[in-house]
């Protein structure tokens, strides 16, 4: 962690900084202070994955008044910091309980986003793989060129994306949900405004749910949406969330090079 960034921080008494993850979207560190515990996130590589960081802290600041996430206690958008309060709970993926807990608290969580009234804008699913693509073409044009081709096959369905938007988190991995004292859900950076079923398989592929867990999981989403599910629509953007991931990851490889 670079020493700037501590001494412009609104915090004092710093006992140690410890280094939680390195990822494609963000670093995060941990700092202990004589007073408290915090989660610092250095933000990288906005533009290649089409990350609108002021929306993001925004998003953030109104679901915290929610009780959803962290508070934010402090945003830097010339440095890309972010500084929230440390969840001492463990995440969802880590808590002891029961699988059937966890599918049901993912069910009752994308429930309850979808219904949120978030001021934030729809987003165009088209326009973020059109700049995936874009991005990959610079370090192997081949394989964007390739990526862009089997797009086409689910052109009808990118029409389609958010034709009755909800708000949507799109990467509800249970290692972004802690469960006490009430469920708090953190790394909004691909919220938005969006489509209900890309958000569901997002989370069913996220969390590698096998098929009796995905069936539970849809199954308590539908009870706790209200909302009867069209399977075989699922299953087509199941199969388009799998071509974005792929994709999504063959740029990770790529930035994730030129960064060591």
């Amino acid at each position: 962690m670079q020493q700037q960034w501590l001494e412009s921080l609104p915090i004092h008494g710093v006992i140690k900084t410890e280094p939680l993850l390195r990822g494609v979207a963000n670093n995060v560190y941990k700092i202990v202070t004589t007073q408290q515990t915090y989660i610092l996130k250095q933000f990288r590589f906005d533009h290649p994955y089409g990350l609108d960081r002021d929306q993001e802290v925004r998003v953030q600041q109104q679901l915290a008044a929610q009780q959803l996430a962290p508070q934010v206690l402090h945003y830097d958008a010339v440095q890309g910091l972010v500084l929230q309060s440390y969840l001492e709970e463990p995440d969802l993926a880590h808590a002891d309980v029961a699988m059937t807990v966890k599918l049901q608290t993912l069910a009752d969580l994308s429930a309850h986003i979808h219904r949120l009234p978030v001021e934030v804008a729809v987003w165009s699913l088209r326009e973020r793989l059109q700049r995936y693509c874009d991005q990959l073409a610079e370090f192997d044009a081949e394989h964007a060129a390739q990526f862009k081709s089997r797009l086409q096959k689910f052109r009808k369905l990118l029409d389609s994306f958010a034709a009755h938007p909800v708000f949507c988190h799109n990467d509800l991995a249970l290692h972004h949900v802690f469960l006490a004292p009430t469920p708090k859900v953190i790394d909004w950076e691909y919220a938005g405004m969006g489509e209900r079923y890309f958000d569901l398989a997002n989370t069913i592929a996220a969390n590698d749910l096998e098929r009796p867990q995905q069936k539970a999981f849809l199954n308590a989403y539908e009870a706790a949406a209200g909302f009867t599910l069209q399977y075989d629509t699922l299953a087509h953007w199941m199969e388009l969330v799998a071509v974005v991931n792929q994709l999504w990851y063959e740029l990770h490889h790529h930035l994730q090079r030129i960064s060591e």
